[in-house]
């Protein structure tokens, strides 16, 4: 095993022993406390307070990374943990609000699709019948109710109903997925610059991966893609379409309309750098699309989005004080040269990734300085796309990728 490799599973071996130091017990159940970002007497304000079940911030999420560490640590203290902690998510696996009862990384898929992995990394056959029951009950969900984007609704439960109908054929999941997309179609808003949803409560109708079109048209090219049916694949380039009619060539970026505002026109357009939002999680839809298709439009815009990417990386690590979270942090961002590695054949994004990896261990690990999460001004977190678990994740990827696959966006393993 070469050094740099021996380094990144060192960090990951170490942030797991962290997120076990810190787990709260009771009887066979553990979950964590940590900083959340909440909206409080009409202002988004950061808490401390116990997470809940889902993948994105909860005990789900923990729980995937300690089990992908125990493959290949085999330290049972993962192992317990991580089991612990799935017994906790389980316990409040429907107790969420309708919107995202569907979703992903904030609803019931997310966990099945861990729960799922789980009984494979650590040997609980019970975890499938748990998860299929899960997925079973959301057969009778009231459709209108459900939320559309990555995060919450039905664009990033599509992919994953798909995965786990390829490794456990029931049909009510191939069905579902199907509902699903055709909801997507339903409630799109169509225009002449393409097709966009209303996800957030914005003026105008979000590009990007986590709550834009990118995450849904990826969805839509999915379905399309196992079912052939035509439907699906029109509406996923009219997704992609509207967002690259608001490709900004100076940027090389797609602006991000959360804080735009349709009574001031003429100020400048916002641009991000994340996964939830801008080039990186845009470009894993794009890199996607272009496995799919063969389109070199689609591969035009992923390496597009690879380049402005990779300059952001590269002057992170002239910088100070950039968080290291999956969702809007520089591990997120390094996923997309990971995945850009393998489909356009380009070992050399490694490099720079690698140079992520190795500014962390130097920053951070070395000194046991706190790690910069997701959460502004809130210090770490041990949860998974804003904090320590997700960290830990990007370093098992860094140290064996093809055993740890992305999280970021949900692909055949």
């Amino acid at each position: 095993m070469s050094q740099p490799a021996n380094q990144f599973l060192e960090t990951a071996n170490y942030l797991g022993t962290v997120i076990c130091r810190d787990a709260l017990w009771a009887d066979e159940r553990c979950n964590w406390l940590g900083p959340s970002m909440e909206y409080v007497n009409g202002a988004w304000t950061v808490v401390h307070r116990a997470y809940g079940s889902d993948l994105y911030a909860g005990a789900t999420g923990i729980s995937l990374f300690l089990a992908h560490l125990y493959l290949e640590t085999k330290e049972k203290i993962y192992r317990t943990t991580a089991a612990a902690g799935f017994r906790q998510a389980i316990t409040g696996a429907t107790n969420f609000q309708p919107t995202v009862q569907s979703g992903f990384y904030a609803g019931t898929v997310g966990i099945a699709y861990a729960l799922l992995e789980a009984a494979v990394l650590l040997g609980h056959d019970e975890y499938v019948t748990e998860a299929l029951h899960f997925l079973e009950s959301l057969t009778s969900e009231d459709q209108p109710q459900q939320g559309l984007d990555v995060v919450s609704g039905h664009a990033g439960a599509i992919p994953a109903l798909l995965e786990m109908h390829r490794k456990h054929a029931h049909d009510f999941l191939l069905q579902l997925a199907v509902k699903y997309g055709e909801h997507l179609i339903a409630t799109a808003n169509r225009g002449s610059l393409g097709w966009s949803w209303s996800t957030l409560n914005t003026e105008r109708d979000l590009t990007g991966f986590s709550h834009g079109t990118a995450g849904i048209g990826w969805a839509l090219l999915e379905l399309y893609h196992r079912t052939e049916a035509e439907r699906f694949r029109a509406a996923a380039e009219e997704a992609f379409r509207y967002e690259r009619h608001w490709y900004n060539s100076e940027q090389e970026n797609w602006p991000d309309f959360r804080s735009f505002s349709n009574q001031n026109p003429s100020a400048t357009l916002p641009f991000a750098l994340a996964w939830c939002h801008g080039a990186p999680g845009i470009g894993l839809s794009r890199l996607r699309a272009y496995e799919l298709t063969g389109d070199q439009i689609y591969r035009d815009e992923a390496e597009t989005a690879v380049r402005t990417t990779a300059k952001m990386l590269l002057a992170a690590t002239q910088a100070a004080g950039e968080n290291f979270s999956l969702c809007h942090g520089l591990s997120g961002n390094a996923d997309l040269l990971i995945y850009a590695s393998r489909v356009l054949r380009d070992e050399s994004h490694i490099s720079l990734v690698e140079q992520i990896g190795e500014l962390g261990i130097e920053r951070y690990r070395k000194p046991r300085l706190p790690w910069p999460c997701g959460v502004p001004q809130g210090g770490e977190t041990p949860n998974l796309m804003l904090g320590l678990a997700g960290i830990g994740y990007f370093f098992l990827r860094l140290y064996k990728s093809s055993a740890h696959r992305s999280l970021l966006i949900i692909l055949p393993y």
